[in-house]
């Protein structure tokens, strides 16, 4: 019997047994739904870290702690022993950068910029005639990428100069975002002792967070480097963190983020380029994409039995059909492979079902996942056709080993035999 004539001859068997084949096809349609909405969503959400790492992090530029436990919080209720270098950042108990680790870092060869990570926090925010909020004050610098919404951000910010958050514009009494331009808000910082001091910045810009910023402190204005410095050393004046910072973001001097990880690294410190916390991200979606791909295989494993049951009653059923099929001079070979490639269509129906339903469930949802993410036009569940056709293939491989055991026994039946069954 020619190939082609087997596939037709097994597609009409399985049309023949409709409903049978259906409900065994529905079980398989469960795994592929399952694993087509997870690789969807893993493909989704590789995308979005993507665009969030880029969107946050600059690739020139090299992130650097003093101690390994500010990226992966390892100290983290520890008791530490003492050192004039450690204090709290991150929720965790490490060692923090001083001022002759700023400069050992400076002095490196293909260093550009040091640029410190300082958390500051405003006593309050306010400007003539409004309310005063209290709120955080940022640091800006070329590794900072806030979107703009009105005015422009200068290549360099001076000392007077900020760049306003939308959330203030109307709680400062300001119409819109161009009418704050050129306007002046105060900020006040205060020292633990109570002394304060209010200082006055001029709005050059006004910024907007996208679905894509990432807020590590609460909202509030950005402020030149120089500027942050300031603030920092009378917000912390006499205290530990006067001369601490906990993290620096270096940029080179026309050199590659993994030279200047290299250079660091040879200090002694801890550096992570934006590939490195993209892959951090990445290997987060793959666990929880790995979870999900086990329950999933579960559901497969269920399938894979159903298709053995299903194909054994078959055989059971046409026992007589197959020894006069062997009695006309079919071969055991030819037998064999009637029955793995109804298993195969079974498996193709289940798959296409699947993900087909998963596509179609997936596309409907996609705008309002969207919309609750905060994801803007960007979808989570991402459908690859390749990935789509490769799942496909591999849940017909499934259920064609699982037609392998009936269709050895059809294989095997006497047709003398096969014939006198009732």
């Amino acid at each position: 019997m020619k190939v082609v004539d087997i596939f037709k001859r097994s597609g009409r068997n399985l049309r023949q047994a409709k409903v049978r084949t259906l409900l065994t096809a529905s079980a398989i349609a469960v795994g592929g739904f399952t694993l087509t909405i997870t690789l969807a969503a893993a493909t989704g959400a590789r995308s979005f870290t993507d665009r969030l790492v880029k969107a946050n992090f600059d690739p020139h530029s090299v992130y650097v702690a003093k101690d390994k436990a500010f990226f992966d919080g390892s100290n983290s209720g520890k008791p530490q022993q003492y050192s004039a270098d450690l204090a709290s950042a991150n929720g965790a108990l490490v060692k923090q950068f001083d001022a002759n680790d700023i400069k050992k870092m400076e002095a490196l060869p293909h260093v550009k910029q040091v640029i410190p990570g300082y958390t500051l926090t405003a006593q309050f925010i306010t400007r003539e005639g409004a309310k005063q909020y209290t709120g955080a004050v940022n640091l800006y610098s070329p590794t900072s990428k806030p979107q703009v919404k009105a005015g422009a951000i200068p290549e360099t910010l001076a000392a007077n100069e900020t760049l306003l958050p939308d959330d203030y514009l109307s709680l400062l009494n300001f119409k819109d975002a161009n009418d704050a331009l050129g306007k002046t808000i105060t900020v006040q910082v205060r020292q633990n002792t109570g002394k304060t001091e209010a200082r006055q910045y001029k709005v050059v810009a006004v910024t907007t967070k996208s679905s894509l910023s990432l807020d590590f402190n609460q909202t509030g204005p950005y402020v030149s480097v120089d500027e942050a410095h300031n603030l920092n050393s009378f917000i912390n004046g006499g205290t530990v963190f006067s001369d601490l910072v906990p993290i620096v973001a270096i940029s080179g001097d026309g050199v590659s983020a993994d030279v200047l990880k290299d250079e660091v690294t040879k200090l002694g410190f801890e550096g992570r380029t934006a590939k490195d916390m993209q892959e951090f991200l990445n290997q987060i979606i793959t666990i929880l994409q790995s979870i999900i791909i086990v329950f999933g295989m579960i559901t497969l494993i269920a399938s894979f039995f159903g298709v053995v049951n299903t194909q054994y009653i078959s055989v059971l059923e046409r026992t007589r059909e197959i020894g006069l099929m062997k009695a006309l001079g079919a071969s055991r070979r030819t037998v064999s492979r009637l029955f793995m490639v109804e298993a195969t269509w079974i498996g193709f129906f289940g798959s296409a079902l699947g993900a087909a339903l998963a596509i179609g469930v997936g596309t409907a949802l996609n705008p309002w996942v969207s919309d609750k993410l905060k994801f803007g036009h960007d979808h989570l569940l991402i459908f690859k056709p390749s990935q789509i056709v490769l799942l496909i293939l591999f849940l017909m491989l499934i259920t064609t080993i699982a037609g392998l055991l009936p269709a050895r026994r059809a294989a095997k039946l006497d047709p003398i035999e096969a014939l006198r069954t009732e």
